[in-house]
Order: C-alpha cells, then structure tokens, then sequence
C-alpha cells in the first residue's frame, strides 16, 4: 500500500506525489481515492482508488531508485538496438503500447530505435514521420521525468546523463 508523501509513477502521468487519500461518495458508495499531483503538471490531479487493485498493481508504482536508473541505462547500452519497424501500421501499435504500459527499459530502446531513423532519414534529407516525432516526445518525457526526479537533476540534463552512462 501507498502512504501520503510517496513518489509514484502513475502510467502516462509521470512521477507524481501522493497528497493525500480521501474518501469520496459517487451514488451511495464511498471510497477511498489516492489524491496524486503530478510532479511536473502542478495543475492536474489524479484520483485513484484505493481498493480497486488492478488499477493500483497495473498503472502505479514507486519511482525507480538511483540504481535502478543506472541498472536501465547500462542494459540498453549493452547492445540491446532495436530494429526499426518499416510497416506504419505495426510501428504504431509497438509504440501505442509501449508508451502505454511504460516500461522504461523499452521506453528507452524505443527512443533509441526512433532517434537511429530520425538520423537516417536526416542524412538522406528526408524528413521523419511526424507520428514516430510524437511516440518519441512523449517516451523522451516520461523516461526525462522520471530519471530527472530520481537523479535530482533537471529534466534537459537527462540526457546528457544517459549519453555519459552509456558510454
């Protein structure tokens, strides 16, 4: 169970602190919500419930540890490349779910196997779908703000620190 002041990573929310757990009545039921505020996003809020356990055990979870960081970033530099996906169609369900379920090992072999295109295309002089321009921002932020939060660091400097780590 999660307690108030934790640090959790709720699936595409990011890190977020528990603020509180309050009780609120939909109908005739009351139940127990834990209040996440999003680190980076101070003008969201999140409502969990409490006893709902697939919600809990599948969406959130306590942020990585410093070693736990480290430990992702040397595995990715250990020569696991991905292969770029040339159907659009499967390229596209790979990324939906991946950024879906948050793995952040994969999240970084994604951003990896998107930057290896990007450049590609580049030195061809042609330009990079604007989809695969958006499954990389949004996998660069969630791995940017969860990396930074443990590290300590601001969120530009991540990867600097993971291009540092790899090598």
């Amino acid at each position: 169970m999660f307690s108030v002041g934790d640090a959790v990573v709720y699936e595409t929310q990011g890190v977020c602190k528990i603020s509180e757990i309050t009780s609120m009545t939909a109908g005739k039921v009351t139940r127990e919500y834990y209040v996440l505020k999003p680190v980076y996003e101070d003008r969201s809020t999140v409502y969990v419930p409490v006893d709902n356990d697939a919600v809990v055990n599948s969406r959130m979870r306590f942020v990585f540890t410093v070693d736990e960081v480290n430990t992702i970033i040397k595995n990715v530099s250990d020569g696991n490349a991905m292969e770029w996906i040339t159907d659009d169609a499967k390229r596209k369900e790979f990324c939906v779910n991946t950024l879906k379920k948050g793995d952040r090992a994969e999240l970084m072999r994604l951003i990896g196997m998107l930057y290896s295109r990007q450049s590609e295309l580049k030195e061809q002089k042609k330009h990079f779908h604007i989809a695969d321009e958006r499954y990389m921002k949004e996998a660069e932020k969630l791995i940017n703000e969860e990396f930074a939060y443990v590290l300590g660091i601001d969120r530009k400097e991540v990867q600097n620190y993971i291009a540092k780590n790899i090598n």
